[in-house]
Formats: structure tokens, C-alpha cells, sequence
């Protein structure tokens, strides 16, 4: 917005919905945490190896947006490097309905783009059939993929937009015009939908020539504890059956936040132990320091994406007193988000009157701001 450029910003660094431009997504401070997330896909990339690891914290920590900064495909070039390929990557928010496995199948059938994936998956016969092999020996799902991936009719038969294609993935679409294709019926059980999505992952996966790994981000993974029982045995099958039948190119990050109901502690209730011993790391988003937070405000206002010019003043368009005065008004155990909307409600409040937002400004108005927290 215009009024900020007196702020020598483009727009809020600390906006309180996430952007719907992927490039105001970026990363500030907290090295240590990145460097640990950027590792497990760096092995993911480079190893055959399919794992879990758990993100938890609490709310308002910032595992959404590690996921969606991490789903970037300009980062994701950056940790794989020019000579290899990158991840392809899925955010699916983890269900709480009452069929969660078939929520979770149609939240990722939702997201592809087999049109795209058709174009950028390309083998020469011998290494299709080989990839083929190695991903199922299911003979419908081996049909379906070859359907999508080689049939030369395939575009005509599902349309330039690949509807039909979905629609049949859906249980939509009438499978009779398949028959000669050799896919007999539709997916229409769990186990169905997991061989289908284990075979596509390991497919498009194989030997990383097209795509190093698949990277699933569950986020709201709390979501597991309101499950029943058969529910929860379901996604335990599930979520096994996912790693152990894409045995070599599958990195499942679970984001978990902690509240009164559900602790990271608690996770081994609804976490079964096959499940529990395919993960091979937790890494903890925690209640982040003073020279953290100061960090992180200066590389996120200082950001390209936000700043019109350099800067040599790093807080502006805020005196550095103010930022401390927050940090210490909001206590030890708030959040990074109950920062940001501090400091964006901040920049609401003084465009129109203040060229420069001060600590003697800020206590003025801070019963506005912050008077919620009494």
C-alpha cells in the first residue's frame, strides 16, 4: 500500500493472514532452526530414505510458514543445488473428519497437476517400465499410471485438462470408457488410495531424475487426537503403509501444536509404534529470546521483498526502544505471531499521523494494542 512508502516499505513485513504471493513469503532469523528443516530435505534429496520428522510448538510459532516457505520452489532449487532435482512438495492440512484417510487422499489429489507432471516425468520405454516395476505390482494402479504417463490417448481420452482423469480419482467419473485401458473398477478403499499414492510417489521419483523426493507438510497434525479409535488405527495404517510402500524418496514433516489438550509428549497415545520408530527427528519451534526477536525483526523489515531502499537505520520506520518496550509488554511466553500483530497493528495505527513510530507513540496507544493481554 501507498502510505507506507514514507516507511521506505512496499508493504507490511508483519501482516497478519499469510500472503497469497508466494514471494512475500521469506525466512528471518532463527539460523539454527532453518539450517536443522533445510538438512532433512538436503538428505531427503540425496539419499534414498523415507522418514517422518515431527515440527512442534506452540501456536503462533511459525511451523505453517516453515512449511509454506519451505514449499517454495526458488528455495527448494537453492538446498538441492543446480545439478540436481528438487522435491515435490504437498501442504495438506490434517483432516478431522470422519473419514480422514479419504480426506487425506482427495487434499493431494486436489493439489496435482497431472498435466504438468505428464510433461516433466518423461521416461524412454525401458526406464518407464523399470519405474514402473519398482513402484507397484498392483496391476490396476500399475494401469492408472500408465494411463496418465504413457498412454498416447490419454490426453484425448481425459481432455487438455486432465478433468476426466481427476474425476475417475475422485469416484466421479464412470469407469467404463477405461475398461480397454484395463482399469475394471475405481479406488474406493483406504488401501486404494494408499497404493495409488505410494506408486505415483515412487514413480515420479525414480532414480531423483525428475523429482529428488516427495515432501508431504501435515500441518494441524494436532488434529489426530480427535479421532476415534478406528479412525486413528486407520491413519495409522495409512501413514505406515505410505512410508513403507514409498520406501525410498518420502519426507513426511508433522506439525504439531502443543496446547492444554495435546502435548508433544502426548503424541506416542495416537502415534502407534510403527509409525513412532519411522521418525527420525523432532524439531522444537520454541518461545524465541529477546536477540532473537531482535534478529528477526531486522532481517524480515529489512527483507527486498518489503524494503524500497537500504537502509542504514535497521529499525526503521521504528525507534529500536520500542521494540524492546514490546518484547518486554508482551512477556516471556509469547509468540512470534503474537510479535508480529503487535508490530502490524503498529503500522495500521501510525501511517496516517507518524513519520516515525516511537516508544513515547507506542505507550500511547498501547492499551489499544496490546490492552487485550490484561
Amino acid at each position: 500500500m501507498d502510505e507506507l512508502n514514507k516507511y521506505n516499505l512496499k508493504i507490511n513485513p508483519f501482516r497478519l493472514t499469510p500472503p497469497s504471493n508466494s514471494e512475500e513469503i521469506v525466512w528471518a532469523g532463527f539460523a539454527d532452526l532453518k539450517k536443522r528443516i533445510e538438512r532433512r530435505i538436503t538428505l531427503a534429496i540425496k539419499i534414498p530414505n523415507s522418514c517422518f520428522v515431527v515440527n512442534w510448538g506452540e501456536y503462533g510459532s511459525g511451523k505453517t510458514h516453515a512449511a509454506r516457505y519451505f514449499c517454495k520452489d526458488s528455495v527448494l532449487k537453492e538446498i538441492a543445488g543446480n545439478d540436481k532435482a528438487i522435491p515435490f512438495t504437498l501442504l495438506i492440512d490434517f483432516p478431522r473428519g470422519k473419514e480422514p484417510v479419504k480426506d487425506i487422499f482427495v487434499s493431494i489429489i486436489d493439489k496435482l497437476d497431472f498435466a504438468e507432471l505428464r510433461k516433466r516425468v518423461v521416461f524412454d520405454d525401458d526406464e518407464f517400465k523399470e519405474a514402473l516395476n519398482q513402484s507397484t505390482n498392483n496391476i490396476l494402479i500399475r494401469n492408472i499410471i500408465k494411463l496418465m504417463f504413457k498412454d498416447n490417448s490419454s490426453s484425448t481420452l481425459f481432455g487438455e485438462e486432465y478433468d476426466d482423469l481427476k474425476g475417475y480419482l475422485y469416484g466421479t467419473t464412470d469407469v467404463k470408457q477405461l475398461k480397454s485401458k484395463g482399469i475394471q473398477r475405481k479406488l474406493s478403499t483406504e488401501n486404494d488410495y494408499t497404493e495409488f499414492l505410494a506408486a505415483l510417489f515412487s514413480f515420479v521419483t525414480y532414480n531423483k531424475k525428475y523429482y529428488a523426493c516427495v515432501t508431504i507438510w501435515f500441518d494441524e497434525f494436532e488434529n489426530i487426537n480427535t479421532l476415534g479409535n478406528a479412525n486413528l488405527g486407520n491413519v495409522n495404517n495409512f501413514l505406515r503403509t505410505l512410508i513403507d510402500k514409498t520406501p525410498n524418496n518420502l519426507l513426511i514433516f508433522l506439525n504439531l501444536t502443543q496446547s492444554p489438550s495435546m502435548k508433544f509428549s502426548d503424541l506416542g497415545m495416537f502415534l502407534h509404534p510403527s509409525v513412532k520408530s519411522r521418525i527420525k527427528d523432532t524439531i522444537e519451534l520454541g518461545i524465541p529470546n529477546n536477540d532473537a526477536l531482535h534478529t528477526y525483526f531486522i532481517e524480515l523489515i529489512n527483507n527486498k521483498v518489503f524494503r524500497l531502499n537500504e537502509s542504514s537505520d535497521k529499525y526503521f520506520p521504528f525507534d529500536k526502544d520500542v521494540v524492546d518496550s514490546v518484547i518486554n509488554d508482551l512477556g516471556i511466553n509469547s509468540s512470534l505471531r503474537q510479535f508480529n500483530d503487535v508490530f502490524s497493528l503498529l503500522l495500521d495505527y501510525a501511517y496516517e499521523s507518524e513519520d516515525r513510530i516511537t516508544n513515547d507513540y507506542y505507550q500511547s496507544i498501547k492499551s489499544e494494542i496490546i490492552g487485550w493481554r490484561d
